[in-house]
C-alpha cells in the first residue's frame, strides 16, 4: 500500500501545476486513423496505451468509452479526451491493487485524474481509507455519502489556489458491500485565475467527476495476493 500512498501524494502536487502542462507525451496518432476526410480519432482512441484499457472503440455513451481495469476488478466510464500515462502514476500488484493516472484538456481546463483500486482486507475499513484520501488531497472536511446500485460513494470537494492558478478538486472513496474491493478517486481541473473561459466551468467538471464516480462497477475476482 505504501507505493499507492506515495502516488496519491504526487498526484496532489500535480493538481495546481497542471494548468500549464502540455498534452501527454504518450499521445500519438494510430496508423490508419488519419484519413483527412474523417474526423481525427479522440485522444483516448488515438493513444495505443490508453486504448488497450478500453473494452471497445465505440463510445459507451456520448463522450465516454468503457474502461476496464487490468485487475479485471472494475469498469467505469472514461472521457474521450483523456490519455492514460504510460510511465507515471501507474502501478499494479497482481489483481489485488492498481493505480491509474490519466489526464487531458476538458472544458478549457487541464484535468488530472487518479484512480487507486484495492481488493485487500484493509479496504473494508472505510474510516481508514477516508483518512488516507483526506491526507492525499489535504482535505479536512466531511464526506457526503451517496449510494447507487453498485456501491456507496463517500464524496468530497475543495478548491485550491497557488499564485495565478486555481484547481477544482473532486474526490471520493467508492466501496462495494459485496467484497473487499474499493477505489480512491481523485479528479482535479486546473485553470489560470484570469482565464474566465476556464474558471466558469467549475460546475461542468463537478458533473464529469461525479458521472465517472457513479459509473464504477465492481466485478468479482479472485485475488492472487492477500496482505
Amino acid at each position: 500500500m505504501k507505493i499507492f500512498i506515495s502516488l496519491a501524494v504526487i498526484f496532489s502536487l500535480l493538481t495546481i501545476g497542471g494548468c500549464g502542462m502540455d498534452k501527454n507525451p504518450d499521445q500519438k496518432t494510430v496508423q490508419g486513423e488519419t484519413d483527412p476526410e474523417k474526423s481525427p480519432a479522440p485522444p483516448a482512441i488515438a493513444d495505443d496505451f490508453t486504448r488497450d484499457y478500453l473494452t471497445s472503440s465505440k463510445e459507451a455513451e456520448k463522450g465516454y468509452y468503457t474502461f476496464e481495469s487490468k485487475t479485471k476488478g472494475y469498469t467505469m466510464l472514461f472521457p474521450k479526451d483523456a490519455v492514460i500515462s504510460k510511465d507515471f502514476g501507474n502501478e499494479r500488484n497482481g489483481n489485488s491493487s492498481e493505480a491509474v493516472m490519466f489526464s487531458g484538456s476538458m472544458e478549457k481546463a487541464k484535468v488530472n485524474t487518479q484512480v487507486i483500486y484495492e481488493n485487500l482486507p484493509i479496504t473494508k475499513d472505510i474510516a481508514a481509507n477516508l483518512d488516507l484520501l483526506s491526507t492525499s488531497v489535504s482535505y479536512d472536511g466531511k464526506y457526503e455519502e451517496m449510494k447507487n446500485e453498485n456501491a456507496t460513494i463517500f464524496y468530497g470537494e475543495k478548491t485550491s489556489d497557488i499564485d495565478d492558478a486555481i484547481s477544482y478538486n473532486f474526490f471520493s472513496f467508492i466501496k462495494t458491500e459485496e467484497s473487499n474491493q474499493g477505489i480512491r478517486f481523485m479528479y482535479s481541473a486546473s485553470c489560470k485565475k484570469d482565464d474566465k473561459d476556464c474558471t466558469s466551468n467549475e460546475e461542468k467538471h463537478k458533473q464529469i467527476a461525479k458521472k465517472i464516480m457513479d459509473s464504477v462497477k465492481f466485478k468479482q475476482v479472485q485475488t492472487d495476493e492477500i496482505k
